[in-house]
């Protein structure tokens, strides 16, 4: 493998780790949120606000030896809590918030910066190769 594809296919990964990062993010963010109902749901409330659908991130290698990272929506895309006291519950005191798992999102975001890391370790790896080949030449 050359030293540029090695960079080429960490950067990738890099990149996996910040999508990673970001969904998690944006997750935990809207944990709070009024979520939609469902996947195929309607994008907004009957006032016109959006509904937040929660996503993971799914890593697929690539022929040419990289990753690539794909957002897919959890389905079911909420929950109903009791919560009576929140502006958006129904006459039950029932609300729709996203179904997100702070457990899972913690070893999302654990993962995100292992991956990270590691792949920044690539980086540095095959940089201070091609600093020692180019000592060589010279």
């Amino acid at each position: 493998m050359a030293i540029s594809s090695a960079i080429s296919s960490a950067l990738s990964g890099v990149q996996a780790a910040e999508r990673r990062l970001g969904n998690s993010a944006s997750n935990v963010a809207n944990l709070r949120s009024v979520a939609a109902p469902s996947v195929d749901g309607p994008a907004t409330d009957d006032q016109g606000n959006p509904l937040f659908r929660p996503g993971r991130t799914v890593d697929v290698s690539t022929p040419t030896g990289g990753v690539q990272s794909t957002r897919l929506l959890v389905d079911p895309a909420s929950v109903q809590q009791y919560d009576p006291s929140a502006p958006d519950a129904d006459a039950e005191g029932l609300v729709n918030r996203p179904n997100v798992d702070l457990v899972r999102e913690t070893a999302e975001r654990i993962s995100g910066q292992r991956q990270f890391e590691a792949n920044l370790a690539t980086i540095r790896a095959a940089d201070e190769l091609l600093q020692a080949t180019l000592d060589i030449k010279s």
